[in-house]
């Protein structure tokens, strides 16, 4: 195959650059019709040909910067919106462990406050005794402080609870009898993990609302990366030639006037 026809069918700027010359070559001939007096100053009409060229290059350097620009910011338009769909993807993984966590801390809490309906009846069929000796009350105690710091550390209690106990504040009462420590021990469990349980489920709350804004501004991107490849893409398929039109025109007229 002929190198020639293929590479005019191939690339587009081939007949801009081929256009080009005939309209150069053209020029004269123009401005001698629209002024048949140029034949008599052809010092003016060869400045008014330069003057047209130049402000052709002016136009068409202008319009390659505009392309530029234009293919710049869509780039950066392509990759800001692949960033906000990784925080969409992000967001959601998020919200999928903190829902996990909420249900995860509500089966925990349901199954201690089965263990507390189980305390409650245990304590009933049983007949406490108060403490008689001062012996027995420091068993109590120790006890006490043992089994908190022991729910303490498994992360049942919040570490505020073994000082409160250890000091009989908040209704840490060292007197009572084992069996009634454990149940008000499985009550306090049983309150922090409620707690827990709706801190999480603020929290999975506020990672879903997460996700609605990222994918918002995800959308925002995205339709702002759309428009500017259509805008980059506009600016390289415009041939600079049309920018030719306007100043040859206009020197054209404002030569014959002259």
């Amino acid at each position: 195959m002929n190198p020639v026809p293929q590479t005019v069918l191939t690339d587009p700027m081939v007949p801009v650059a081929i256009w080009m010359m005939l309209m150069v070559a053209a020029v004269p001939a123009v401005m001698l019709l629209a002024s048949p007096q140029a034949v008599h100053r052809p010092g003016r009409l060869v400045m008014t040909i330069v003057n047209v060229l130049r402000c052709h290059l002016e136009a068409r350097e202008q319009a390659r910067r505009d392309a530029a620009a234009a293919i710049r910011y869509a780039a950066q338009a392509r990759v800001a919106a692949a960033h906000a769909d990784e925080a969409v993807r992000y967001r959601q993984e998020l919200w999928r462990e903190a829902g996990q966590r909420a249900d995860d801390l509500w089966l925990t809490w349901q199954a201690t406050e089965k263990q507390v309906t189980r305390g409650r009846a245990t304590t009933v069929f049983t007949a406490p005794w108060a403490a008689r000796t001062s012996t027995e009350v420091t068993d109590r105690a120790r006890f006490l402080h043992r089994t908190v710091r022991a729910a303490v550390e498994r992360g049942d209690l919040p570490a505020t609870a073994l000082a409160a106990a250890l000091s009989g504040r908040d209704g840490w009462d060292p007197w009572r009898h084992p069996v009634e420590q454990e149940l008000v021990i499985l009550q306090a469990i049983a309150a922090h993990q409620q707690q827990r349980h709706q801190l999480a489920t603020v929290a999975e709350r506020a990672a879903r609302h997460d996700i609605h804004h990222a994918a918002a501004v995800r959308d925002r991107l995205r339709d702002e990366a759309r428009t500017a490849a259509q805008h980059a893409a506009r600016h390289q398929l415009r041939p600079a030639i049309e920018h030719w039109s306007l100043p040859a025109l206009r020197l054209t007229w404002g030569y014959r006037l002259a």
